[in-house]
């Protein structure tokens, strides 16, 4: 290495804080009151100025992280690999996100009587002689005949019969029989969560929710601060440990907290890999990527129910569930760290170790380590300097006269549609509330989701993001609406109607929501993207707790209103939509620069740099 090479080296480390320093002082004393577009310009020249004399080691075609990218590579072998590693948490997801369907199934049921199954009666005895009849003509599954069992097990069944023959009062039952031709074991029947304890049972679905709720809160922030890695790795310890040991557990409240547990690292780890692997592919790969990322969901989607229909007890069921989360265990030795999140923390040494392997991988040649060293430098000092400079000093001195409320809105307008759109979303089902078979009616959910998922590659690509929303949101809406009608006027309507119409809005609805994930990504800058995207699904998880409640309470009592309630939501999501920018075609944003463009025109709202 020649002199001059190493005093190069030695002063990059140092570049950074002296152009900001020098950068400050410059945009001070201008009298601010130029246009704030000549402003801007300003700092980009004054920037590029000293670019030119303080870098002129680094990679002159190098401008933003992915031109760095497209020197490793885009399309090859490692970007294949680490596609790989990263899906793999969406084909686990599907595995405890799916379960509750198959742990917490009700089966039928009716009321207990263990006098009578002492003396040998039959079910069919029990059920006729005890057991009232509703006005569909079924029998009540909660209500029972206050007779004197007593003396009718003395009698025995033709004698009660006959004996027995008063109209006795319908009372309440405490402890229930389970019809388990379908079902050997479930939380319901482990934990009799029906009937004054269904409100209990819905309480358990929903505090499952809280899961995700919690890694949406915390994750995010984690994953900016700590990197993605760290976080991937830690939640699927998390997720694995909680996982096996909840199959032990004693009480439903501890099951529910081991479930938290369970899905809060599960839910992280969705997050950050979603988040490291589109950081790590390129502009026109994004839609491509978003989309096989998801593939493996559908295929756990429909491997699910086949795993469920060949283990019945709920706890082996559980086991069988976590299994397939060991493999994760390998990304200790073989994930790699998001290069565009190293560069920006400085940790440029790291960021090329990262780089050189994948290079190798992909068969490409890097320039020399100085080069790129100074390069990251170069980026990084970039970005500081547009992320001091995004507020212009009248903006900020304006913002600060007005009232706090307004500050608020100001700074959160662009992004509280994003947010009020993903909790729309609700659960994985929406509520497509039909009384088909739970096996064939989950398999073909995850099957119709390999085509849409297929389809949401080219809808995008021709129609950009915010007119491919809009519209699946209004397809969702229309099927919904359709099957609340069918619901409504035809109760008797044919099984096969009710499915087509409930997939149809699902597979819309599930399209539009992984499509929301992409959105977020590409509008919010790397150093609280992860934060940003975790955040804005949290509004999503809160549906999903009152989900359960809609759907097992209200549904119970009006079985067309909880699609009538999802219908009204996503014509609501669809309204919404509109007032989405539009981010097809733009590199990922590494500064907030949304701040600055508030004071200019409306044309340049959504101030994204090419």
């Amino acid at each position: 290495m020649t002199g001059e090479s190493k005093d190069t080296k030695e002063n990059s480390s140092e570049y950074g804080t002296k152009l900001l320093t020098e950068q400050d002082e410059a945009l001070q004393k201008d009298t601010w009151n130029e246009t704030t577009d000549s402003k801007i310009n300003k700092k980009e020249v004054y920037i590029k100025k000293c670019q030119d004399k303080q870098y002129s080691n680094a990679l002159p075609n190098i401008t933003n992280f992915e031109d760095i990218q497209q020197l490793v590579g885009t399309k090859g072998r490692w970007n294949l690999f680490l596609l790989l590693l990263c899906s793999y948490s969406s084909f686990d997801t599907a595995m405890y996100k799916l379960s509750y369907q198959f742990l917490g199934a009700t089966p039928d049921h009716w009321c207990r009587f263990d006098s009578l199954l002492q003396a040998n009666w039959t079910q069919e005895q029990i059920v006729s002689f005890a057991i009232p009849v509703n006005k569909k003509g079924k029998y009540e599954s909660c209500l029972m005949y206050d007779r004197n069992y007593t003396r009718a097990v003395e009698l025995g069944y033709q004698d009660a019969t006959a004996a027995l023959r008063d109209n006795p009062a319908v009372v309440p039952c405490h402890a229930r029989d389970f019809n388990r031709s379908q079902y050997q074991s479930t939380l319901t029947t482990e934990f009799d969560l029906v009937c004054e304890r269904r409100a209990l049972y819905s309480s358990l679905n929903g505090a499952v929710q809280t899961g995700p709720i919690i890694a949406c809160i915390v994750v995010g922030y984690i994953a900016d601060r700590y990197g993605r890695r760290k976080v991937m790795l830690c939640c699927s310890v998390v997720s694995i440990l909680s996982g096996l040991v909840a199959a032990l557990s004693p009480l439903v409240e501890v099951y529910i907290f081991l479930m938290v547990v369970t899905l809060t690292g599960v839910t992280g780890l969705y997050i950050s890999s979603f988040t490291l692997l589109m950081e790590t592919c390129g502009r026109k790969e994004r839609s491509s990527i978003g989309v096989l990322f998801v593939i493996p969901w559908s295929l756990g989607y429909m491997i699910v129910p086949g795993i469920a229909y060949l283990i019945r007890p709920w706890k082996w069921l559980l086991v069988a569930l976590s299994l397939p989360s060991l493999p994760l265990l390998l990304n200790f030795w073989l994930l790699p760290e998001s290069p565009r999140w190293l560069i920006l923390q400085g940790k440029h040494k790291e960021a090329l170790k990262v780089l050189k392997s994948a290079a190798m991988v992909n068969g490409k040649t890097l320039p020399s380590e100085e080069r790129l060293l100074a390069t990251m430098q170069l980026l990084q000092t970039k970005v500081s300097a547009e992320g001091k400079a995004s507020v212009p000093k009248e903006s900020v001195a304006k913002s600060k006269r007005r009232p706090a409320a307004d500050r608020v809105v100001e700074v959160v307008k662009e992004y509280l549609v994003i947010v009020m759109v993903k909790e729309l979303r609700g659960r994985a089902f929406i509520v497509f509330f039909c009384c088909a078979d739970p096996y064939l009616y989950i398999f073909l959910g995850g099957l119709l989701e390999l085509p849409s998922y297929l389809l949401l590659w080219p809808l995008t690509a021709c129609l950009g993001r915010v007119k491919a929303l809009l519209l699946l949101y209004l397809l969702c809406a229309i099927a919904i609406l359709i099957l609340a009608l069918l619901m409504f006027f035809y109760p008797t309507a044919p099984i096969g109607i009710l499915m087509l119409f409930s997939l149809s809005g699902k597979v819309a609805i599930t399209m539009g929501f992984h499509l929301l994930w992409v959105f977020t990504v590409e509008l919010f800058p790397t150093n609280y993207r992860s934060l940003a995207t975790s955040q804005a699904s949290l509004c999503a998880r809160i549906g999903g707790v009152f989900s359960p409640y809609i759907i097992d309470l209200v549904g119970e009592v009006i079985v067309w209103a909880p699609s009538a309630v999802f219908c009204a939501l996503s014509l609501l999501a669809a309204g919404l939509t509109i007032f989405l920018p539009e981010t097809r075609g733009h590199n990922l944003l590494d500064v907030n620069t949304f701040h600055s463009t508030q004071t200019v025109k409306t044309s340049q709202r959504i101030h994204i740099r090419h």
